[in-house]
This record gives C-alpha cells, sequence and structure tokens, in this order.
C-alpha cells in the first residue's frame, strides 16, 4: 500500500538518503517490516507562515501525536536501532507515513493519553514534520533520544535545557552553523548528517562524543579535521559527501590525526592504515602534539587563574589583586607619561613592589577568612543540633498525645458497638479484655475530660519548647555576633594597613617622577639628552603641562585607591550584617510557623475530642 521514494539506513545515527531502484525481495520484506503500521498525521498539528509557506509548528497537538504509540516497536529495541548493536534504521518516506514515535527508553511506547506526563519521557522522534523551528520542548527535561531528522530546521536553538541528551539527530535539515549544544555535555551520538555545513565547531563542551555524523555537508578544509582531536572518546565519524573528502590524502589525513576512530565512513578502521598513516604524517602530528600541549597548559593556566579569582571574590580580596592595574587602566596620562626616558624603571619598581605587599595580603586575607567561615559553620552546626532535640522533644510529646487519643477512639468505637455486652466475650483473645469489660460512657466521658486536660498540657509544653528554641537561638546570634565581629574587625584592619601602604608606594611613585622629569628638564636645557622623539621633547618643554599632568595622574591613581578601600569596608561589614540579618529573618519564620503548626493542631485535636464526646454521649443515649 506505500509508494517508496526513500530509504533511510545508516549506522549510529547517519542516515543516508537514497533513491529506491530495483529493491531485492529480501530488501522489500525488511522495508515492508519498518513500514508496517504507519503513524496517522495528528489533527492537532500547529502550523506556522514563513517566506509564504507553511510549516510545522511544535505545540502540545504535534508532541501528543509522537506520544501517541502507534508506531510498532519491538519489545526490547530502543528507538535509536533494532538491531540491537548500535546501527540505526531510519523509516522511509512513503505516502502516510510521518515518522513520528515516542518511547519511554525501556522498550515500550507511551501511549497518548489526557494526563501525559512529559518528564517521564525519554524518547521522542519528530521526523517528517516540515518543522522549521524547535521550540516548545521545556517540559520533556528528561529526554535522552530525540530525532529531528527530515525537516527544515536552520538553526539548533531551544534544546540547551535538554541536559540528559545522549542521543540527537538533525540529519536532512538547512543548519548551516553548528551551536546551541554548549549544555549538552552528556552527548554521545550527535548526527548532522546533510545540512549546509561549512565547518565544525561550538562542540568542545560535548566531550562524551563517541559518534558524529557529518556527510553530505559543505566542509572542505581538510585542517577541520584538527578539530576532532580533542574528542578522545570519538569512535566513529562520517564526513563523506564532503568536499574535503575529494582530497586525495583526505583518508590518510584523517586515519593519522584522529588515531582512536574506529569507523571512518561507514567502513571498520584496520590497525596497519593507521600506523602508515601516521607515520606519513609524522611531522605535522608532532607540531600538533606539541600545540596542542601548550593549549592545554594555557587551559590549565587559565583554570587555575579563574578558581583563584574565585576564591579571592569570596573573600572580598579581588581588589587586592587587581588594584594597581585598575589605577592604571583609568590614567589618561599614562599614554605622555610613558614617553618619559626612565619611566618604565620607576613604573616596574612601583608594580614589583605592590605584587609583594598585595601577595602578603593576600594570603594573610585568606586565612581571616577561611576564619570567618569556620564560625559560619560553627553556628550552622550549633542551629542544627538545637532545633533537632527541641523537634525530637516535640515529636515525643506529640505522638504520646495521639497514642492516647487513638487508644481512647478505639474504646469508644467498641463500647458504641456492644453496648453493654461484654467486649472481651466478644474478642477473647484481646489482651485488653479486662480494661474493655469496665470501659462504660461514664468512665469514656471522664477520659475525654482527662485526654482534653492533656491537650491543654502538651500545647503548653510545646509553646514552652519553643519559647526556649527562640531564647537559645537568640543566644546563639549574639555570641555569633561577637565572635564573627572579631573577626570582621581583623579583616577591616588587614585591609586598611594594606591600602595605607599602597597608598605610601603611589606617593613615592608620583615623587619619583616629578624627580626624573625636574632631571629631563634640566638635562633638556643643557642639551645633555640624547636623542630624542619630537613627541618627548614637545612633552618636555612644556613644563607646567608636564607636571599637571604627573599631578593628574597621582590624583586619578589615589581617587581609585580610596573608592576601592571603601567599597572594600562596605563589602566585609555587609557580609556580617547580611547574615545575622538573614538568620534573625529565619527564626522569625521558622518561630510563626512553629507557633502557627501548635496551635493547628491544638484545634485539629480539639475536634477529634469533641467527635468522641459525641459517640459517647450516642452509646449512652442508646443504653
Amino acid at each position: 500500500p506505500f509508494q517508496l521514494e526513500f530509504l533511510v539506513v545508516g549506522r549510529q545515527g547517519d542516515h543516508r538518503r537514497q533513491q529506491c531502484r530495483g529493491c531485492s525481495m529480501v530488501g522489500i520484506a525488511a522495508i515492508g517490516a519498518a513500514l508496517s503500521n504507519p503513524v496517522a498525521v495528528s489533527a492537532s498539528v500547529g502550523a506556522s507562515m514563513h517566506g509564504g509557506l507553511q510549516y510545522t509548528v511544535i505545540n502540545d497537538g504535534v508532541i501528543r501525536a509522537a506520544l501517541s504509540g502507534d508506531l510498532v516497536q519491538a519489545t526490547g529495541n530502543k528507538l535509536r536501532g533494532g538491531d540491537g548493536n548500535g546501527a540505526t534504521f531510519g523509516y522511509g518516506r512513503a505516502s502516510g507515513a510521518t515518522g513520528v514515535s515516542a518511547s519511554d527508553g525501556r522498550g515500550r511506547l507511551l501511549q497518548q493519553q489526557d494526563n501525559i506526563r512529559y518528564e517521564e519521557v525519554e524518547s521522542l522522534r519528530l521526523s517528517y514534520k516540515n518543522i522549521l523551528r524547535v521550540d516548545n520542548l521545556v517540559g520533556l527535561r528528561n529526554l535522552t533520544t530525540l530525532c529531528l531528522d527530515n525537516n527544515v530546521i536552520e538553526e539548533i536553538d531551544n534544546i540547551s535545557h535538554l541536559v540528559h541528551l545522549t542521543w540527537l539527530d538533525l540529519s536532512f535539515n538547512n543548519i548551516r552553523k553548528i551551536s546551541g549544544l554548549e549544555q549538552l555535555t552528556q552527548l554521545k551520538d550527535l548526527s548532522l548528517y546533510c545540512n549546509q555545513l561549512e565547518s565544525i565547531e561550538s562542540l568542545e563542551q560535548c566531550t562524551q562524543l563517541e559518534c558524529l555524523s557529518l556527510g553530505r555537508n559543505k566542509i572542505n578544509k581538510l585542517e577541520s579535521v584538527l578539530y576532532l582531536r580533542q574528542f578522545s572518546k570519538l569512535r566513529l565519524v562520517t564526513l563523506e559527501g564532503n568536499p574535503v573528502c575529494k582530497d586525495p590524502e583526505y583518508r590518510m589525513y584523517v586515519l593519522a590525526h584522529l588515531e582512536h576512530l574506529r569507523y571512518l565512513d561507514y567502513s571498520l578502521i584496520e590497525r596497519s592504515e593507521v600506523v602508515t598513516a601516521r607515520e606519513q604524517y609524522q611531522d605535522e602530528l608532532l607540531e600538533a602534539e606539541e600545540r596542542e600541549g601548550l593549549e592545554a597548559a594555557n587551559e590549565k593556566a587559565a583554570q587555575h587563574h579563574q578558581e583563584y579569582m574565585a576564591r579571592l571574590t569570596q573573600a572580598h580580596l579581588q581588589v587586592v589583586e587587581t588594584l594597581f592595574s585598575d589605577m592604571f587602566s583609568e590614567d589618561k596620562e599614562l599614554p605622555r607619561l610613558k614617553l618619559l626616558p626612565g619611566f618604565d624603571t620607576i613604573y616596574d619598581s612601583y608594580k614589583r613592589e605592590y605584587r609583594d605587599k598585595a601577595e602578603l595580603t593576600i594570603n594573610a586575607g585568606l586565612g581571616l577568612s577561611q576564619k570567618f567561615k569556620d564560625e559560619n559553620d560553627r553556628l550552622e552546626q550549633a542551629i542544627c543540633e538545637i532545633t533537632s532535640q527541641n523537634e525530637r522533644a516535640s515529636i515525643m510529646l506529640t505522638e504520646a498525645f495521639q497514642k492516647k487519643r487513638k487508644q481512647l477512639e478505639t474504646l469508644v468505637r467498641q463500647v458504641s458497638k456492644a453496648g453493654h455486652e461484654d467486649v472481651s466475650a466478644r474478642n477473647p483473645r484481646d489482651t485488653d479484655a479486662a480494661a474493655n469489660h469496665r470501659a462504660t460512657p461514664e468512665t469514656l466521658t471522664r477520659s475525654c475530660d482527662e485526654l482534653d486536660k492533656s491537650r491543654e498540657e502538651i500545647r503548653e509544653q510545646l509553646m514552652t519548647i519553643e519559647l526556649q528554641q527562640v531564647q537559645q537561638l537568640k543566644k546563639l546570634v549574639d555570641v555569633y555576633e561577637n565572635r564573627a565581629g572579631s573577626i570582621r574587625s581583623e579583616r577591616v584592619d588587614h585591609i586598611t594597613a594594606f591600602f595605607r601602604v599602597v597608598e605610601d608606594l603611589e606617593n613615592s611613585f608620583a615623587t619619583n617622577l616629578e624627580e626624573l622629569a625636574q632631571s629631563l628638564l634640566e638635562k633638556l636645557a643643557s642639551n645633555a639628552l640624547d636623542e630624542l622623539g619630537d613627541d618627548t621633547v614637545a612633552f618636555l618643554s612644556d613644563r607646567d603641562n608636564l607636571m599637571l599632568a604627573i599631578q593628574g595622574a597621582h590624583d586619578v591613581h589615589l581617587g581609585k585607591l580610596l573608592a576601592q578601600e571603601d567599597s572594600l569596608r562596605d563589602a566585609v561589614n555587609k557580609e556580617l550584617s547580611g547574615n545575622v540579618t538573614r538568620m534573625k529573618k529565619q527564626f522569625s519564620e521558622l518561630n510563626r510557623n512553629r507557633v502557627f503548626e501548635i496551635n493547628r493542631m491544638y484545634r485539629d485535636n480539639g475536634k477529634q475530642l469533641e467527635q468522641l464526646r459525641q459517640d459517647v454521649k450516642g452509646a449512652e443515649d442508646e443504653e
């Protein structure tokens, strides 16, 4: 019943769409099995117009069509393949076949229903849907397999939240650039077969890649292969159909530079081929390895610096690290002052002394920051111990009361049921038979009164525990504020001392520049200077302008220094005050919620006790 147009066959998500001519009977039988029971197009599919053409919009109707379960799937096979060995068989394009299906990852198709739980869906196929833009997949956050092949998608976007994806098929689309995959760090299989790609890029974060299909694109540079060297787990690559494959050195070049590959363009790689290829490109490989080693070292250094700056930021010491460069970055006189012979010597001396002082300040500051952090951790632990202890005491009181109430409820039900009959006679195995035999409406009424009194007592006890906890926590905060306040004072004093040292260095720098300028002016007047540039001579010729430039630079440096000092001191002070404010607010909310909970429990128990009284009264009336 199908008029077959294309057969899609591939390996590890790599599809090839070919015109079918002269299919053998065996091939036709296999195709018929794959295409049997096609999916009907959902009536609720959305649509949009773009460039005068109508495209499918991914909406709830489209997703429900994919989750309809009409496409037969053998039990135990995942959506990604039917042979169980990593080979992926796409479905042919035929009249009436949409190629949409979805799986829960356990070999079962999800049946369409009104209350579909999108968060449970692990596999989704939206093939042959004429989709232009990927959107509205937010609820499918646990997808591991997503098929969007054979559409008209132009950009990869709106899938960065699908962080659990391991298999993504975007083959047969109109994608011109690889992008939007930075968050898909678990991706193992990626197919971008038959698109419009001209380069391989933006896959750095996909470190788990094992299979990559880039066949039938527009990649034309053999050097593009070098980009794939960073993926140590890559075992299968398809580039067949790209202009680069016409290069006579293509296969040997790829095998030499991607030595861990097992399959290239649908064929198994022999180890002997790799050895030969690496010998052929030995010099290039040495250069590549040296370059990669340098890049790795730079990347590691950058990462260490980033981690170091994060530590400094947490300790409010990042200003100490960057103050020197910050002062000179806003100095508009610096380019002219650099014209002065001898400026670099004075500047380098200033920078060297600054770095020495900054390093000592940072090391001591990190120690004080850790001391402050330890105090915070000690506080959190004390809070946890107090609240846990009080919670256990409250639970014991509550459970004891509930046990009494349940026992009374049991007696009331038995008396109501048995009337004046001997309950123990009805249930001779009851261990509380004697108590049951003595239970009467009168004794139960007294028990209700006693339980009501116990309810009042427990409420008072719980309120007392809560009041004690409030007092304990308040005392705890007072102690913390005192101890942490001392550490804060140490940190502020430490910061102030550093800025005073830097201020002295800055004053010395300005003085040295003034002395240098005076010396240069005297030498210029006596023609004792060596040959100078025109800009330098012009700058030195105007003494007043020269001195103003030095003073202007000095003012900028001091202004930046004092501003950063105020900012850093405020940050340290606010850290403590912020912690105290946050804890007081937290304790207030905790107390309010706890009091509300106690009163609610008191009222609920009162209602239950009143119901028991009515049941007892009913039993008494029957008597």
